[in-house]
C-alpha cells in the first residue's frame, strides 16, 4: 500500500527526531507516552484504555527503521491500519506488561552499540509507561548503558508544527468555538452546567470533534473552580458563562477559552471585555521569534500594567503556553521560562482576570512566524456575547 500524507508526515518526524538524537548522541529512543508513540509512529489503538498492555516504540539514530512493540492482541488492527510509514516494524508479544519488556529488551539488544545512550520519554510534560521497571531493565542488562531523561529531545520535534499541524489546529480551534456560539443561542435561564456540556459535546461531535477530553463550564461570577466537573448549578439571571473547550479532531486538540453573559451588560462589563480582550490580543501580538517564553510573560506584564486592572491572576504562574496534539505543551509563557520561541510554535495567550464584576478570560491562539504571529482562533467578538433569551 502507498504511503499516504499521514505517513509522509509521520516519517518526517521521526527522521527530525533522528536528527536531534545525532545531534545529542542518543544511539536509542524508547517511546512509551501515548502521545508520543501516536505522534512518531501514525498509529493509534484504543487499547491505551488497558494499562496491563503496554505499548512501546524505538527509533535508533543510525537505523531509519523503527520497531513498535505491542501485545498479539493488537495484530488485527495494526494490518488493518493505515497512516504509518513504510518503515515501522511491530514486534508482537504475548502476556502483559513484564511480556512486553521482556521483548523489548530481546528486539532492541541486539540493534545497540558496546555502551549506547538509550532516552526515555519520562520528564517534562510526559506520563510514560514502564515506570523505573524500564531503565532498571537496561541497567541490569548491561551496566555500560546510559539511560536518560528523553524529554528536551522529544520536544525540540514537536514544538515545531508542521503546515498540516498547524491546519489541524485550526480546523479543531474552529469547531470549538463555532460549537460554543451555537450552544449559545439555545442556552436558557434554569439550564445546568452539565445540560450545556452536553449540548456542547453533541454540536462538536457533529461536526467531527472525535472526543471532549476537556470541558470544564462554570456559571456564575466568581469563586469558579475552573478544573471541577460541569454540575448541576442552575443558569441565573446575570450570570457569566465560562467555558475552556478542548476537543479532538484528527488528533489535534483544541484549547480554547469563550465567556457570554446571561443578562443584560453593563456600560463597565463592555469596558472590561473589550480591555481584556485587547490586552490578550497584544499581549499575543507581541511575541516574535527569538524571545523566550519569559521576555513575551513580561511583555504581557508591561501591557497588563497599562490597563485599570493590572496582573492577571495566575495560579498556574504562566498567561499562556504552547500545544498540538495534547492540550498544553511547552512552551511556558511565564516569568521564569527561558524556552526559546521559534517560527512554527502554536501559543496561547489567556490572562484571567477575576473581578468585581466577573471572571473574564479570552484565550486567543496563534502561530509563530518569521513577521509575526498569524492567528489561528477565530478572535473573540468585540461586544460581550449574551444568550438569546437576555439579548
Amino acid at each position: 500500500m502507498a504511503m499516504n500524507l499521514q505517513g509522509e508526515e509521520v516519517a518526517r518526524r521521526m527522521e527530525r527526531l533522528r536528527q536531534e538524537m545525532a545531534h545529542r548522541s542518543i544511539d536509542a529512543f524508547v517511546l512509551t507516552d501515548q502521545s508520543n508513540f501516536e505522534y512518531f509512529t501514525g498509529y493509534k489503538s484504543l487499547f491505551w484504555t488497558s494499562k496491563t498492555r503496554p505499548f512501546f516504540a524505538v527509533i535508533f539514530a543510525n537505523d531509519s527503521a523503527a520497531i513498535a512493540i505491542a501485545s498479539t492482541a493488537e495484530a488485527r488492527t495494526v494490518k488493518q491500519s493505515a497512516g504509518m510509514p513504510a518503515s515501522l516494524r511491530f514486534e508482537f508479544y504475548t502476556g502483559f506488561i513484564e511480556a512486553g519488556l521482556a521483548k523489548l529488551l530481546e528486539v532492541v539488544t541486539p540493534k545497540l552499540p558496546a555502551s549506547p545512550v538509550i532516552a526515555v520519554d519520562y520528564g517534562n510534560d510526559h506520563f510514560g509507561r514502564g515506570s523505573l521497571v524500564l531503565p532498571q531493565m537496561w541497567r541490569s542488562h548491561s551496566q555500560k548503558v546510559e539511560v536518560i531523561d528523553g524529554s528536551a529531545t522529544i520536544w525540540a520535534v514537536r514544538m515545531i508544527k508542521s503546515e498540516l499541524e498547524i491546519q489541524l489546529k485550526r480546523q479543531a480551534m474552529k469547531v470549538a468555538t463555532d460549537a460554543f456560539f451555537t450552544c449559545l443561542e439555545t442556552l436558557k435561564i434554569g439550564d445546568t452546567e452539565e445540560q450545556f456540556a452536553v449540548s456542547l459535546k453533541r454540536e462538536m461531535l457533529a461536526q467531527g470533534a472525535e472526543s471532549i477530553p476537556w470541558l470544564p463550564v462554570r456559571f456564575g461570577r466568581s469563586d469558579m473552580a475552573y478544573s471541577l466537573r460541569p454540575t448541576q448549578r442552575k443558569l441565573a439571571e446575570n450570570d457569566y458563562i465560562w467555558v475552556d473547550i478542548g476537543c479532538v479532531r484528527e488528533g489535534y486538540m483544541s484549547d480554547v477559552n469563550r465567556i457570554a453573559k446571561a443578562g443584560r451588560v453593563t456600560v463597565e462589563e463592555q469596558e472590561a471585555y473589550g480591555t481584556i480582550r485587547r490586552l490578550t490580543l497584544d499581549s499575543l501580538h507581541s511575541i516574535r521569534a527569538g524571545m523566550t517564553g519569559g521576555d513575551a510573560f513580561r511583555k504581557c506584564a508591561e501591557l497588563a500594567s497599562a490597563t485599570p486592572f493590572g496582573a492577571p491572576a495566575g495560579a498556574a504562574s504562566r498567561i499562556g503556553h504552547g500545544s498540538g496534539i495534547d492540550l498544553t505543551e511547552p512552551p511556558s509563557i511565564m516569568d521564569s521560562s527561558d524556552e526559546v520561541i521559534k517560527p512554527g510554535m502554536i501559543l496561547h495567550i489567556e490572562p484571567k482576570y477575576e473581578t468585581e464584576l466577573g471572571v473574564f478570560q479570552l484565550e486567543e491562539v496563534g502561530v509563530v512566524r518569521d513577521a509575526g504571529i498569524e492567528m489561528l482562533t477565530i478572535t473573540a467578538p468585540e461586544i460581550f456575547p449574551t444568550i438569546r433569551s437576555c439579548a
